[in-house]
């Protein structure tokens, strides 16, 4: 049924494979460094997303692409900036402090397993995690890293599509991403594929297997808009892939998307 589409989706996936060997990152700038990362990392999810839908796992597919859609706004936020991208690599560290700091919290201590905590803290004290990692954060010169406290903040992900300042990017997030975080979420709206009711909202069949599953092509389309996009950042930060390549690539989308109403109105 959407043969052309798979074809399409293989085309792209060869392509983005080759030019990953063509990308030159050197030892000492960790800003091109994390965009190859989560370029390499996006690759990933972009064959899971085909191989699940191809396996009539479709909405395990959906839910990836809002992991690719994160992806692909990270990549977008690090090419802005040596300091994007040092803000961006400072939530590891900010979320190795949360960790720390729920375990060392007494009031959570029965919600842990028995000396758990004496156990996490055998070889470093909390005092001197903590140091360590804030010292650590203190290094990047980020501004806006901490509040007026003197506590880390993060930089959530629609403060980071803002920064990125694409319409484009902006509209995928307020419609195709919310779409799919139904699904990731496990909210009430996936039930319906799963319980079919009679007119008196009563359990009327029960779906599982590919009946239960959204065949829709859109996530496949919308995992190569991403690709695309991410393709754009990279040939503006690298100079690879060429233009004229993700020009082809776009124009194929574009048309492909038409005949199987991918919502690619111009925004």
């Amino acid at each position: 049924k959407y043969k052309e589409v798979f074809d399409f989706y293989e085309e792209l996936n060869n392509f983005l494979h080759k030019i990953k060997f063509k990308i030159d990152v050197k030892n000492d700038d960790f800003q091109r460094g994390t965009i190859i990362g989560l370029f390499c990392k996006s690759l990933t999810t972009f064959q899971a997303i085909y191989i699940l839908f191809k396996h009539y796992l479709c909405n395990n597919a959906e839910n990836l692409c809002r992991i690719l859609f994160e992806e692909m706004i990270n990549i977008a936020y690090c090419s802005l900036s040596k300091d994007e991208a040092r803000r961006y690599l400072s939530l590891q560290v900010i979320n190795k402090l949360k960790l720390i700091n729920i375990v060392n919290e007494e009031k959570n201590r029965k919600c842990l397993i028995k000396n758990y905590k004496e156990t996490f803290f055998k070889d470093k004290s909390y005092n001197e995690w903590k140091n360590e990692l804030i010292n650590y954060l203190h290094s990047l010169g980020v501004k806006g890293l901490f509040n007026k406290k003197g506590n880390p903040i993060t930089i959530n992900l629609e403060e980071r599509i803002k920064k990125v300042n694409s319409k484009v990017i902006m509209h995928l997030y307020l419609i195709f991403y919310r779409i799919v975080s139904t699904g990731v979420h496990s909210s009430p709206e996936i039930l319906e594929r799963y319980l079919i009711s009679d007119e008196n909202d009563l359990i009327r069949e029960i779906h599982w297997g590919p009946k239960a599953e959204n065949t829709e092509i859109t996530p496949l389309f919308a995992a190569i808009h991403f690709m695309i996009i991410i393709s754009e950042y990279l040939s503006n930060h690298f100079g690879i892939p060429e233009k004229k390549d993700i020009e082809h690539f776009f124009e194929k989308m574009k048309k492909l998307g038409r005949k199987y109403n991918y919502f690619l109105e111009e925004i």
